[in-house]
């Protein structure tokens, strides 16, 4: 049963965020702060990195030493209940509900949902999503007007990480320098109003994974192939003042088989290129016989 070993990036929150970045909301933060910092063909050259097998995973919630990942979708192909056979019935149907409605799960419990055993899920998450009141004035006639929005709040000890997978030349010479850019300008929405502003750590985290052809995706990524199990999300953008295409990725957790994943690039009518990552960060991930019907993996 291998184990996979990957080097975790802690963002500590110094305040709340608009949301949890994922991948390519991450590569483009980055990007834009090699650009920032070291010119448009640093930029061509961290692409390049990960267009050779540099990879980079969303961003999830830790807590502590607890670390959170996205539940395997091979576990939506299943009947839970079948998993909990030998527990009371009126017990089985409460686990399996929760099991079916969970969204994270920590490291331990996502290794045993790799291997479609039965897991527990955790009773709460380390962050919470408030609606904040805040009141606009019309500039001519400083009239209010009151609306709200989403932020999210993390308690005390947690924040979010993402993983890198790669070569260590590109993660100290490029990465790192636009993390320690990125803390103090931010990442993700409203970043000038200081959202997403941070402190980082770097560790490591190892995931044990089953053997298997299929794989999980730690990423949103753009596939190149018909996803095994998929869920699609469907996300736009802004670079440079200019507004990016929406572009349809699968989600964190969805499963494929030897699919890589791709970057696109845009011509936005800028003095450089811009590009979307939708990169898939694998992990080997069992996947129930009943869901290969139409798509194998290899």
């Amino acid at each position: 049963m291998p184990r996979l070993k990957f080097r975790a990036v802690k963002l500590i929150p110094r305040g709340p965020w608009r949301d949890l970045p994922r991948a390519d909301t991450i590569f483009g933060a980055i990007g834009n702060a090699v650009a920032t910092l070291f010119g448009a063909n640093a930029v061509e050259e961290l692409v390049e990195g990960f267009k050779r097998g540099a990879r980079i995973s969303s961003a999830f919630p830790f807590d502590g030493k607890t670390y959170y990942l996205p539940k395997p979708l091979s576990i939506s192909a299943l009947d839970v209940e079948d998993l909990l056979e030998n527990l009371p019935e009126g017990e089985r149907y409460v686990k399996g509900k929760a099991m079916r409605k969970a969204r994270y799960l920590d490291l331990r419990n996502f290794e045993k949902a790799l291997r479609l055993e039965p897991f527990d899920v955790p009773e709460a998450l380390p962050f919470r999503k408030v609606d904040v009141p805040r009141v606009a004035l019309d500039r001519v006639t400083n009239d209010s007007n009151l609306y709200f929005w989403d932020e999210i709040r993390f308690r005390e000890g947690s924040g979010l990480y993402f993983l890198y997978s790669g070569d260590e030349g590109l993660f100290k010479n490029y990465i790192l320098p636009a993390l320690r850019y990125l803390s103090d300008t931010g990442i993700g929405g409203k970043s000038t109003w200081g959202f997403g502003l941070f402190d980082f750590q770097v560790g490591e985290l190892e995931i044990s994974a089953p053997e298997s052809p299929c794989n999980l995706t730690l990423s949103n990524a753009l596939p190149t192939k018909t996803p095994v199990l998929w869920d699609l999300v469907r996300k736009g953008g802004w670079s440079s003042g200019r507004r990016r295409p929406k572009v349809n990725f699968i989600s964190e957790g969805s499963i494929v088989a030897d699919d890589s994943g791709k970057i696109i690039p845009l011509d936005l009518g800028l003095s450089h290129r811009v590009y979307i990552y939708g990169r898939t960060f694998p992990i080997p991930a069992e996947v129930p016989e009943k869901a290969l019907i139409e798509v194998d993996c290899p």
